[in-house]
């Protein structure tokens, strides 16, 4: 039982020693990989978010140097050499565009000047047909086109389409192809991560700019534009989490994919759960060895109280338990051997108590055996006459006490004449009735004339009810006429005046 005891406080403590630690083991594991996605989504939001700055940034600044030149005095009121020269300087000096062209309202190119060079008046073109000119004539407002791939520099640009108005003309448009190197390798070269990259992408999900120049030209698979946060296939095939966001040029949309692998995403996590794992081993450790040490503190001390408990059962009263504590279980110990000293000290009352009572009741015996024969005393009144006077109480034992003593009596005196003097008993009861019964019809067989003396008319009568009147044995009142009547008998030899009891029933009972 002891053992069975133990297992199960073992059990219970690593139940409660393990449970919760798996349970928050769990927790923190769970909460760390859903903290490290929003971590990792807040740093791409963040990357977005600057990805964006950078781009807003630089159509701003292109904006402004296009109102700068429009607004320049050699450009307003400039001759067409000083124009050229203002637009040549801006290309050059500030590194911002491709290309500026300067078309009239009829979409005729009046300017146009390139990195490569300037283009000759014969060899202006009209841009009456294109529709980034008709759209700026028509909205008086910037308009922009989509991105496009220059094959002489190899580099992106966005066409810009700038309407102004110089005073006494009619209006006109400034068409620049901005330069965007310079910003997409400052968008494409934040560092995400260790091995996540920015990249820009068509509305189509093909990829326009990437860090990888190989990967250029890819499709991504977009399942939705407007869930900012996926887990998809990047941009090299590998499963990453992509944040997308569309960054709007006029009405050119521009789509911004910040992509980290994933395995990258939950490699803190995974270290994270690693050294989870290993401090629930270690607290594992540590609460099974408590527990273990728990337990047999607790229990040695039930297992030693068991023990000495059953060599007490089995009699052993000398056994005590050590007091090896000062807590509750210490009290139980000490409380333990004063119950067993209490249970010594009453086994020692009760034997000397059971002694004192052997020696009463040997006295009580001895008592008893002089008062039986001081109760029996057998009177022999004349020759050949005794008297039995019965005295209290008769039982069966006295009884035959009495019979015995009245049968030796007649015995030893030759007695001719037996008195039963029953004045002094208590109850007549039937039993009393059979005993007299008993020794009357014995001394009768001794050869002695027994006789009753002492009877009242109230045991008359039940003695009747039992039939000792059929035995015509001489009654008489009190033992002073019997004693007469027994002398008379002997001297007269056997002439006796007698009744009997049916006779002194008669006599008592009323007419």
């Amino acid at each position: 039982m002891s053992r069975s005891i133990q297992k199960t406080w073992l059990a219970i403590l690593l139940l409660f020693a393990l449970l919760p630690m798996l349970a928050v083991g769990g927790i923190l594991s769970w909460m760390g990989g859903d903290l490290q996605i929003r971590q990792a989504q807040s740093i791409q939001d963040q990357i977005a978010l600057r990805s964006e700055a950078l781009l807003a940034n630089f159509v701003e600044e292109a904006l402004m140097e296009m109102n700068i030149l429009v607004r320049s005095p050699g450009f307003v009121s400039g001759s067409t050499d000083q124009r050229l020269e203002l637009l040549a300087r801006t290309i050059f000096e500030r590194n911002l565009f491709e290309s500026l062209a300067v078309v009239d309202n009829t979409g005729m190119e009046r300017l146009h000047v390139a990195r490569i060079g300037i283009t000759p008046p014969d060899r202006l073109t009209s841009r009456a047909a294109d529709p980034l000119f008709k759209a700026a004539i028509g909205a008086e407002r910037p308009v922009f086109d989509d991105l496009r791939f220059n094959p002489l520099s190899r580099e992106l640009s966005l066409p810009i389409a700038l309407p102004y108005l110089l005073p006494g003309n009619p209006p006109q448009v400034l068409i620049a192809e901005a330069r965007m190197n310079r910003v997409i390798e400052q968008v494409v070269n934040i560092p995400v991560g260790d091995r996540g990259t920015v990249s820009l992408l068509e509305s189509d999900g093909r990829v326009i700019a990437h860090r990888n120049r190989d990967l250029i030209g890819r499709t991504v698979a977009l399942s939705d534009w407007s869930t900012e946060h996926q887990t998809i296939a990047g941009t090299d095939g590998t499963t990453v989490l992509m944040m997308l966001r569309t960054f709007e040029i006029g009405d050119y949309t521009l789509g911004i994919a910040v992509e980290q692998p994933l395995d990258e995403v939950y490699q803190p996590v995974v270290q994270n759960m690693l050294v989870i794992a290993t401090l629930i081993a270690l607290m594992t450790l540590a609460a099974i060895a408590g527990s273990i040490g728990i337990v047999q503190t607790i229990t040695r001390p039930i297992q030693r109280l068991a023990h000495v408990t059953k060599e007490i059962g089995a009699g052993d009263l000398a056994q005590r338990i050590p007091v090896t504590r000062n807590d509750e279980i210490g009290m139980l110990q000490r409380n333990f051997n004063r119950m067993v000293e209490n249970i010594v000290a009453q086994q020692t009352a009760i034997a000397e108590r059971n002694n004192e009572l052997e020696q009463s009741l040997q006295e009580q015996r001895r008592l008893f055996e002089t008062v039986q024969q001081l109760s029996i005393p057998l009177l022999p009144v004349w020759e050949g006459v005794i008297v039995l006077p019965i005295v209290g109480h008769v039982d069966a034992q006295r009884g035959q006490a009495l019979l015995d003593a009245l049968l030796k009596g007649i015995a030893e005196r030759r007695a001719r004449v037996a008195i039963l003097d029953i004045t002094g008993i208590a109850v007549v009861d039937p039993d009393v009735v059979a005993i007299l019964t008993r020794a009357m019809q014995a001394a009768a067989l001794l050869g002695a004339t027994p006789m009753l003396a002492g009877i009242s008319a109230t045991n008359a009568h039940l003695m009747v009810q039992q039939g000792v009147a059929n035995l015509n044995v001489a009654t008489y009142r009190n033992l002073q006429s019997a004693i007469m009547a027994a002398i008379e008998y002997d001297r007269t030899n056997g002439n006796l005046k007698t009744s009997t009891l049916s006779e002194r029933r008669m006599r008592h009972s009323p007419s």
